[in-house]
């Protein structure tokens, strides 16, 4: 078949690859000049085990089942993290931290933390060590750029979604095309930090900050939060929420990035030793789940198209396997 995949994030690139591999002809049409400039290469890539999700059941159980096989197709593009820590926070969290901890239990292994002041961290009712890996994105981006030498498309994704000219077209544009089974689109910043690259600090469970490794050859790490990140919750539909983007300044989005470094240092004081180097914007799909369910989704929108939802990136491979039985 001759296939045009629309994206190269991790699941347009992950499906360009693959359908090679089956023997179909493949082009990745990419709006911008490189590999992994949306929300691939802007926010943390963190590999999860349940941690980050306690209200969503099916969420941990997906990412704990699709971990081994993405570690083993993609191993060799993560990195340790020596301190990953979870904290519950002391004040406004949606759940205790008994509770968290329970919700964990006999899922995925992790160390109750004594005292979490021995680790700089305040204003947190207990914290857990965990052993989350994750994705260093210029890795990551080098890989596919070797895979897919000749078949990227940049530059262009736009034209007719269902296109004569191809077999099938597979949209992985996090859903800029198409909307159904999405609840909002939000526009998001991430702030790249220059500091320790040894730890990784996660507060739960409602609006808090989250500062995680993003690059250890460069010294860089992420912080992002779920009051800060979104610039609005209200959005709904992909061009909105590219438009109000595309009309932020400068001072705009540096003042939204050290009021993240305030509230992170409300709970990791250590934070103010970082010097903040640049910030990321991208738009998420966020789906119709109150309880935070992030499963990746394949909707046939007609004879020639495929739309991927995306989940969590250790999703990929299944993402994979729902492609491959669609078109048999």
């Amino acid at each position: 078949m001759r296939i045009r995949v629309l994206g190269a994030g991790w699941y347009g690139c992950h499906l360009g690859v693959s359908l090679m591999r089956a023997g179909h002809q493949v082009e990745v049409h990419e709006l911008a000049d490189q590999i992994f400039t949306g929300a691939s290469g802007s926010i943390p890539a963190r590999l999860h085990l349940g941690f980050h999700y306690p209200r969503s059941r099916i969420t941990r159980a997906a990412c704990q089942e699709h971990s081994e096989a993405f570690m083993g197709e993609y191993g060799h593009l993560t990195h340790g993290v020596p301190v990953n820590i979870y904290a519950i926070a002391k004040d406004r969290s949606q759940m205790d931290f008994a509770q968290y901890k329970q919700t964990l239990l006999g899922e995925v292994e992790y160390i109750t933390i004594a005292d979490p002041t021995e680790f700089g961290l305040q204003n947190v009712e207990g914290a857990l060590l965990t052993g989350e890996r994750h994705i260093v994105t210029d890795k990551a981006r080098a890989h596919f750029e070797s895979a897919l030498e000749g078949r990227c498309k940049f530059g262009q994704v736009g034209g007719l979604l269902d296109d004569p000219a191809y077999d099938l077209t597979i949209d992985c544009t996090f859903c800029a095309n198409e909307a159904s089974g999405v609840d909002r689109y939000e526009p998001c910043l991430v702030l790249l930090l220059e500091g320790p690259t040894d730890r990784a600090i996660t507060i739960m469970d409602g609006p808090f900050p989250s500062l995680y490794p993003w690059d250890e050859a460069q010294g860089l790490c992420s912080l992002s939060s779920a009051l800060w990140t979104p610039f609005s919750k209200a959005i709904h539909n992909y061009a909105e929420a590219r438009a109000l983007l595309d009309s932020l300044t400068e001072n705009e989005l540096w003042a939204r990035a050290f009021g993240m470094i305030e509230q992170m240092a409300d709970f990791y004081p250590a934070i103010r030793d970082y010097t903040a180097e640049q910030t990321r914007l991208s738009i998420r799909a966020m789906p119709l789940s109150g309880a935070d369910s992030r499963l990746v989704d394949v909707v046939k929108l007609g004879p020639r198209v495929l739309r991927v939802r995306a989940g969590k990136i250790d999703a990929v491979i299944h993402a994979e396997k729902m492609v491959m039985e669609m078109i048999g």
